[in-house]
């Protein structure tokens, strides 16, 4: 497809810092505000925190603690058309590749919300009243006072509205900004810290009405076909840019990567004279903060989907002045988890609508040549979980379901189904067979909860390990997010899922799922040796079953566990939990709609 914008014209823009060096309270007010997506758009009318796209960047030492005043002063509708296209196709082409095409049918909805807020800190150890409890919403003129310890592994973080039900419109709508905690490790290390040498990341991607000449009108649009739930949209931004393009000097730069999109997973190759040139990346950090040591990149490149991170260096020290290396994504969506050889990097995949694969481009220019290299021991304050560790723990498990909606025309409803072990069930369970070995291990697992405000059936304890198992009966991968804590990816299997339909309700989920892959199976199910380090977010691929260990430290009280992909969230990929300190769960039972359920858990801290 021809560009319908100049790619690689505007400048990396890097947002506004704000640098904390002792205690403090801040106001961020947010606002509606005018920003242009590229040179060759209008302006965009934007919700921002600080009138800025992203939101200003918070740096503060890690133990240093912050109070923001969010101050709300949204005026005005919602600043994006949000449709449901007329069509799949437009004359042969997706409709979801197309910049602009917003004929179809109106959400009347979306268009009259008028800017509730609530703020979530992506990756902090917060407590419960600070969290950005989806439902703790303040309305325009309302302002909201949270405090944030940062008493946490130094780490960047992001912060990005959290309302129920339109978290997808209103960071599409330009709410999401940077938070990075530092922490004395990482200086020792003489990483880079702030310009020009460090670049924080924030990819996402965006769409944009036509007007009646056919042009781009730069009106923000959210558009899906009706077969799809998730918003993909054609044009890359990189901190609010459409593929920008950064001027680096002749060294080592710490690149800090995050995927603010709605739903799009990136897959990202370094390219070079037509070319991967992965050689001269090396990661050091997840959402968590730094790995062991430094690891080379997956050999597809750096898988991330929505809200995942990664802390890269990035060595040009060798290359010339003149010299550009360009970032591409090969990530077809919705994604599956399936393996791509970087050397397809540039392609067009209109079936995996992805028209425009360009991120990002890098040029040398004049400057300081010189080379930066991360030490083999990055860190010493992280430890793998062994099998020991986590003998006899708890190990709740989740499965994640897609069933089409009653409705005719709705989207299809997706839920976490939280699970009790049920070994008499029968009918209306998921039943995973592990044959794997000469093993023949059968666990049937029934379904206690699977909307939003069903009743809390996870009472996680403070300070004690547990292992969630995601059990994914979907056909995409579904980046799930965990509030409060960073938790370590244990494993990952593949698995053979049989999903009855007729049979799964809103009550009941009726499932068979045999551990192991199938022939045709192109994922490989296998943890990259960057996820094995601290995480906030995990994907989990389709045909697979996930184990992460989790452990709530410090805060007590109700948080959630959802699916990242907003529109899934928003449709209804999400749970709460709460953290109890042990001396209060005995009190618990009274509270619980599945005594049963209460009954299980505390027999399970008992025999730990």
């Amino acid at each position: 497809m021809t560009h319908p914008l100049t790619p690689f014209v505007d400048a990396l823009p890097i947002a506004p810092r704000r640098v904390i060096s002792g205690p403090t309270r801040l106001t961020v007010r947010l606002e509606t505000a005018t920003h242009r997506f590229h040179r060759d758009l209008p302006p965009s009318q934007v919700w921002t925190y600080g009138g800025h796209i992203p939101g200003p960047t918070i740096e503060v030492r890690r133990g240093i603690q912050v109070e923001v005043e969010w101050d709300n002063g949204l005026e005005g509708p919602l600043p994006v058309t949000v449709v449901a296209a007329s069509s799949h196709e437009f004359e042969g082409v997706p409709v979801q590749c197309l910049p602009g095409r917003g004929d179809g049918r109106v959400d009347m909805a979306a268009a009259a919300l008028s800017g509730f807020s609530v703020v979530h800190l992506h990756g902090g150890v917060t407590p419960a009243s600070s969290d950005g409890w989806t439902e703790n919403i303040a309305a325009p003129g309302q302002r909201a006072l949270h405090t944030y310890p940062n008493d946490q592994r130094g780490a960047m973080l992001w912060y990005h509205d959290h309302v129920m039900g339109v978290t997808r419109l209103s960071v599409y709508a330009g709410l999401a900004g940077l938070w990075i905690v530092r922490d004395q490790r990482e200086h020792e290390l003489d990483l880079p810290e702030g310009p020009p040498y460090e670049l924080p990341l924030l990819l996402g991607d965006r769409n944009f009405d036509v007007g009646s000449d056919g042009g781009l009108t730069g009106r923000l649009l959210h558009k899906r076909d009706p077969e799809i739930m998730e918003c993909f949209s054609p044009f890359t931004t990189v901190n609010g840019k459409i593929w920008p393009i950064a001027e680096v000097e002749p060294t080592t730069y710490r690149v800090r990567v995050l995927n603010g999109s709605n739903a799009r997973t990136f897959r990202l190759v370094l390219v070079r004279d037509g070319t991967p040139d992965h050689e001269r990346i090396v990661q050091i950090g997840t959402e968590g903060g730094l790995l062991l040591s430094p690891v080379t990149l997956p050999s597809q490149g750096l898988v991330l989907a929505s809200a995942e991170r990664a802390d890269i260096l990035v060595d040009f020290s060798d290359l010339a002045p003149g010299t550009e290396l360009t970032v591409l994504n090969t990530a077809r969506a919705p994604f599956d988890g399936t393996f791509a050889d970087p050397a397809t990097a540039g392609a067009v995949d209109l079936d995996g609508l992805l028209p425009y694969p360009e991120v990002l481009r890098f040029r040398v220019i004049q400057g300081a040549r010189r080379r930066r290299s991360a030490p083999q021991v990055l860190t010493s304050d992280l430890a793998r979980l062994t099998g020991d560790d986590l003998a006899n723990c708890p190990v709740r498990a989740v499965a994640l379901v897609e069933l089409e909606s009653d409705v005719d025309g709705a989207p299809a409803m997706l839920t976490l189904r939280e699970l009790v072990e049920d070994p008499a069930g029968d009918d209306g369970v998921v039943t995973v067979l592990d044959e794997r070995d000469g093993r023949h291990e059968v666990t049937r697992w029934r379904t206690v909860a699977s909307r939003f405000e069903d009743t809390v059936t996870f009472f996680p304890m403070l300070g004690e390990p547990e292992i969630w198992r995601f059990i994914n009966l979907t056909e995409d991968t579904h980046p799930i997010h965990v509030h409060l804590t960073s938790f370590q990816l244990l494993g990952r299997m593949a698995s053979v899922v049989e999903l009855d339909r007729g049979a799964t309700t809103r009550g009941a989920t009726a499932a068979v799922v045999h551990i192991g892959r199938q022939p045709d199976d192109n994922i490989r199910h296998e943890v990259d040796e960057n996820e094995l380090g601290l995480k906030d977010t995990v994907r989990v691929n389709p045909n697979e079953v996930v184990d992460i260990a989790v452990r709530f430290e410090v805060f007590a009280g109700r948080y959630m566990y959802h699916c990242h992909i907003l529109e899934h969230e928003d449709h209804d990929m999400m749970r709460p939990f709460v953290v109890m300190p042990e001396e209060l769960m005995p009190f618990m039972e009274r509270h619980s709609m599945d005594g049963e359920v209460m009954q299980g858990m505390q027999a399970e801290h008992t025999d730990m």
